[in-house]
């Protein structure tokens, strides 16, 4: 007997893929978890858990919506799928400017 089929999970991104493409942009996690004033552990954790600040700041960062991340979490209007966030949302223009305000993390060096 075969088992039943069920309805297949929407991918996203791996988050290894999202950690890379914020280093491609020239920061670390570290760096871009403090721009936000948040800890590194908070980051990487919406990495694996939806945080709806932190998605949508990385996801504006790397210019990428975040349905494209992470569909299982959001819908193609950006809304949150299933249970409600878990921090105050923030509007694609404020998460798209707040991102904007990253410094990468070699000019924190250069002095």
């Amino acid at each position: 007997m075969s088992r039943p089929r069920t309805a297949e999970k929407p991918e996203g991104w791996h988050r290894a893929d999202i950690v890379a493409a914020v280093k491609k942009r020239g920061t670390t996690l570290i760096a871009f978890s403090a721009s936000l004033g948040l800890t590194r552990s908070e980051t990487s954790r919406a990495l694996i858990l939806p945080h709806r600040r932190v998605n949508q700041a990385l996801a504006a960062f790397i210019g990428v919506h975040e349905s494209i991340l992470w569909p299982h979490w959001y819908d193609a209007d950006g809304r949150r799928i299933g249970k409600g966030s878990r921090s105050r949302s923030r509007s694609p223009q404020e998460s798209h400017a707040h991102a904007a305000e990253v410094v990468p993390a070699s000019s924190k060096h250069a002095a």
